[in-house]
């Protein structure tokens, strides 16, 4: 899979030690020094510190028909496509523990998933010419986790993949493609994949999860209570709906993954990146691409059209990975942008700014309907 440029959340060097910032960065975007320091000052206690949440390292992986026998169907698992294959990591082993951290090949990686927040994020864990061993340090910010190098005692934002207090202070971490999915649908689509492997021994219970469940109401998973303070609270979404946020071009959007289950196809723009989210059933995830096909021409709008995903300028047949499988545009493919799971509470608190699908951005039906006048849907 292609690897994303998340500019945002993936910054190429250390911040300018100044405060004069520069432009492209985004207001939320914590760009000065003071702005950083202001970050650290506001982090909350929790009760915990270093060490109480003990993340995973180099953890032992089983094959799927292994894996199927502690695992159900629903049971909510993320998927990540690593440089040896796929990995499948079950939500009931990181709620317990929130950071994996990897090595494959050389090359570190950081599986990072924060419950309060509900922000699954990846990345390339190497900065300053080292290969990072990350912890949650405890504390919050936003509800959403810190975590902290065991390299150089930096504290890092897990939604935003900066470093924000320490000898690494604005260093960024390129994110890395990663999938919410389910055991079903994942071992089904990955038969092949590695699966964490439930650790042995010690006191944690991996059948219950402390903060609920996702799989049944009443519970803090699907409930209005935001257990620790926010920097601000956005009420044009239910505070615990789950949004893939990206950044795009120095936007912000945050696509309801539940509206595209619902309505399969959205065309939209990221300021002038046209781009459209659909929904892949094989994973039963949302995927967003770029509807830039072809140069010089205007972008390709998308339909669900009698189960087929076809543009509707061409009436081309598309595929779940963004390529055209039959019609005129036979062989053309789009760019995936990726992003973060977040609930919408914690993402918004980030980014105030960000764009909502679906919202004003989204290509409205009236616009969308193919050569013959049939509409879509």
């Amino acid at each position: 899979m292609k690897k994303s440029r998340f500019s945002r959340f993936a910054l190429a060097a250390l911040i300018v030690l100044a405060s004069v910032m520069a432009p492209q960065f985004a207001d939320a975007m914590p760009h000065t020094l003071k702005e950083l320091r202001a970050m650290t000052d506001q982090l909350i206690k929790t009760g915990l510190v270093h060490g109480d949440i003990p993340s995973l390292n180099s953890p032992a992986f089983v094959e799927v028909r292994e894996a199927s026998m502690g695992l159900e169907a629903n049971d909510p698992v993320f998927v990540v496509p690593l440089p040896d294959g796929v990995r499948i990591y079950p939500q009931k082993i990181l709620v317990w523990h929130e950071v994996v951290n990897e090595v494959i090949k050389g090359e570190p990686f950081c599986i990072s998933y924060c419950p309060l927040s509900g922000c699954l994020a990846v990345y390339a864990a190497r900065a300053n010419n080292q290969n990072l061993i990350l912890d949650a340090e405890g504390r919050l910010f936003n509800s959403n986790a810190v975590l902290i190098d065991r390299n150089t005692g930096s504290l890092w934002s897990q939604m935003l993949g900066v470093a924000i207090d320490g000898p690494l202070t604005g260093t960024g971490l390129r994110i890395l493609p990663c999938y919410w999915s389910n055991w079903g649908h994942a071992r089904e689509f990955y038969s092949d994949a590695k699966v964490l492997q439930t650790p042995r021994g010690g006191w944690r219970n991996y059948n219950r999860d402390p903060y609920g469940s996702y799989l049944t109401p009443d519970n803090y998973y699907d409930d209005e209570r935001i257990l620790y303070p926010l920097t601000r609270l956005d009420s044009r979404l239910p505070a615990k709906t789950q949004i893939l946020g990206l950044e795009i071009d120095n936007n912000f959007m945050a696509v309801d993954v539940n509206y595209i289950r619902k309505v399969k196809v959205a065309n939209f723009y990221s300021g002038l990146t046209p781009l459209v989210a659909i929904y892949d059933s094989r994973l039963d995830v949302a995927r967003v691409f770029e509807r830039s096909v072809w140069e010089g021409h205007s972008p390709a709008l998308f339909v669900w059209q009698d189960g087929v995903l076809r543009d509707i300028q061409t009436r081309s047949e598309w595929d779940m990975d963004g390529r055209c499988v039959r019609g005129n545009l036979e062989g053309a493919s789009m760019e995936q942008k990726f992003g973060i799971y977040a609930f919408w509470f914690a993402w918004a608190a980030f980014n105030p700014e960000t764009e909502l699908v679906p919202g004003p951005t989204v290509v409205p039906d009236s616009a969308l309907v193919m050569g013959d006048g049939v509409a879509p849907r």
